[in-house]
């Protein structure tokens, strides 16, 4: 008997059909800004995957790695960079698909789920970049890091705990500057992942109705 089929396998097939037929032109803007944020999203993991052969997430020799990094590995400055600027880029690009969607109206009916998909895709970016500029761990870092923490502090119920979670303990420290890295590296990177491939995925179901409907 055989079990219910995968998604990533549905995926793939959904793609397939679409990718192999027009697509409406109701939908082309909302493909065509689909893919660019999948192309930065795979510069960002492939650069960062570079970085983290060179990056040393702790205090002692934070500062020393990235230096390493700017200096003395080869186009080490500019796979930084790509780093960098690609992770802005997305910030920019799904604050205006937002502002688009909001203007045209399209918050609402089929095109919903995508909307509040986008949104955590948005937070999610913001989230990454912030930690992302905490790794430098230099002293407006840490401080930063700090600031952000206290803030987190107080939010009622879950705050102390989650605080507490986030730092490794009671004050700001080495467990922090780690913690923060494989969130960063890890962590955040397979939420995006997921809420990219369900964006798509809800986007070409949508692409597949309409289609159907023509017919």
């Amino acid at each position: 008997m055989s079990g219910p089929r995968p998604v990533s396998l549905g995926l793939f097939r959904t793609m397939g059909t679409v990718l192999r037929s027009p697509v409406p032109p109701a939908f082309r803007s909302a493909l065509a800004v689909g893919w660019l944020v999948l192309l930065l999203f795979l510069v960002q993991v492939f650069t960062g995957i570079l970085l983290s052969l060179y990056y040393q997430p702790s205090p002692a020799t934070v500062a020393e790695s990235v230096q390493f990094i700017m200096r003395d590995v080869d186009w080490g400055w500019l796979v930084r960079g790509l780093h960098h600027w690609a992770a802005h880029a997305l910030i920019l690009l799904l604050v205006g698909r937002l502002t688009y969607l909001m203007l045209r109206g399209r918050y609402h009916g089929g095109a919903a789920t995508s909307w509040y998909l986008i949104i955590l895709l948005l937070w999610l970016m913001v989230i990454s970049t912030y930690s992302g500029e905490l790794l430098a761990w230099d002293n407006e870092a840490y401080w930063r890091a700090v600031g952000v923490l206290d803030k987190i502090e107080v939010l009622p119920g879950i705050g102390h705990g989650l605080a507490t979670i986030l730092r490794g303990g009671e004050d700001v420290s080495a467990t922090t500057l780690g913690r923060t890295y494989t969130a960063h590296s890890l962590f955040v990177p397979w939420l995006i992942w997921l809420l990219l491939v369900l964006n798509i995925w809800f986007l070409f179901r949508r692409i597949q109705a309409r289609k159907g409907v023509a017919a």
